[in-house]
């Protein structure tokens, strides 16, 4: 019986300082020495990048793309942890929306284990199996996907400014349900907050 790998989103301090890992910076030159071509190509495509990405130079790449490159050098090498540092910035909706489907497909399937960092909570939200809050290089709390909304996971990401609007709105009481236009609302809130 084949295992089954987890989705993770960790919290707080950065993992990669966490597990002494060093940024790979040659990450093409690194897909370039894999021998199986095929597998390369497939493991490209499965990032939505052509096989052009294999002409260029590392320091020609966005950092969304060096993001998906580090995703296919990990997938031509088999790995069983992968980790996605901010992997979802500089990702469009439709692009989010579809490595969530590949990370779960990828973690059920091939038993491949993702710890993801990201400040998006809703980029999370229905993707991982448990959060991970670090502080000095360990962790201190691990918080399982049924609990997520007992604990206020959502405390423990860099606050947005939406976040924190929408908590002021509740500590006053407006609702959405009581207004019929969005720009109502804002305008009730602003005058309670001023």
């Amino acid at each position: 019986m084949e295992v089954k790998g987890k989705i993770y989103s960790y919290i707080g301090d950065n993992i990669y300082s966490t597990l002494n890992l060093k940024k790979e910076v040659y990450v093409l030159d690194n897909i370039k020495k894999y021998s199986d071509t095929k597998k390369i190509l497939e493991a490209l495509k499965m990032v939505n990048l052509t096989e052009d990405y294999l002409l260029k130079k590392s320091n020609d790449i966005s950092n969304t793309e060096y993001n998906k490159l580090r995703l296919v050098n990990d997938l031509v090498n088999n790995e069983k942890v992968i980790i996605l540092d901010y992997f979802d910035r500089g990702l469009c909706y439709k692009e989010k929306e579809y490595f969530k489907r590949l990370f779960r497909k990828l973690s059920k399937n091939y038993g491949i284990s993702f710890y993801i960092k990201t400040n998006d909570f809703s980029f999370c939200i229905n993707l991982v199996d448990e959060y991970l809050i670090f502080d000095k290089n360990r962790i201190v709390k691990n918080i399982s996907k049924k609990d997520i909304y007992k604990e206020k996971v959502y405390e423990y990401y860099d606050k947005h400014q939406l976040i924190d609007f929408v908590l002021k709105s509740r500590n006053y009481n407006h609702l959405t349900d009581d207004y019929t236009e969005i720009n109502d609302v804002l305008k009730a809130i602003y005058r309670e907050l001023k």
